[in-house]
């Protein structure tokens, strides 16, 4: 399904200098788990094309927003919810690989920052793979933390436009 990060940055504000204190660095490190729990949540729902297992990602909110890669902004639950059952309805299967995962913590909001590889099957048996460039923002939200903001772009690797056709490579799925 998914990857391990290569590698995670954090930032809480109001953390102590003290090395001595070590009760920020605890919670700070069980609060970067909890986020980064949170986005594996997103991707396994998106995995599995489970628009129930994506609403329990999702704050409920108004306020939420998502730019799939190509969309126009899509925004509060509801409509959100819709755009995702537009796109699980055409897919057969979908998988990610994710790398150069950086997950920070301020206070009662979080966000991700990755490079998502995506090998996805339409429902009409078409196979391709792309890569995007992906944002998740979090709230902390009765208790938990819930996504407010996923937006993803598509970008091109340094190569994809060689004259001897790089690019068609597929990403390595097999680790």
């Amino acid at each position: 399904m998914s990857k391990q990060h290569d590698s995670a940055v954090a930032f809480v504000s109001g953390v102590s200098e003290d090395p001595t204190d070590t009760g920020g660095l605890t919670s700070l490190t069980r609060e970067l788990a909890r986020v980064e729990e949170a986005n594996l949540a997103f991707y396994e729902a998106f995995t599995h094309l489970d628009v129930d297992r994506m609403a329990g990602v999702w704050s409920p909110s108004p306020h939420a927003r998502c730019v799939h890669p190509g969309w126009e902004l899509v925004v509060g639950w509801q409509e959100i919810r819709q755009s995702w059952s537009e796109i699980f309805r055409t897919i057969d299967a979908i998988e990610f690989e994710l790398e150069d995962v950086h997950v920070e913590v301020a206070g009662r909001s979080a966000w991700v920052n990755l490079v998502a590889h995506v090998r996805i099957v339409t429902e009409e048996g078409d196979a391709f793979a792309a890569s995007v460039v992906t944002t998740n923002i979090f709230e902390h939200f009765d208790g938990q933390w819930r996504m407010i903001l996923h937006q993803s772009s598509n970008f091109s690797e340094e190569g994809d436009d060689d004259e001897d056709g790089g690019g068609e490579d597929e990403p390595d799925f097999s680790n």
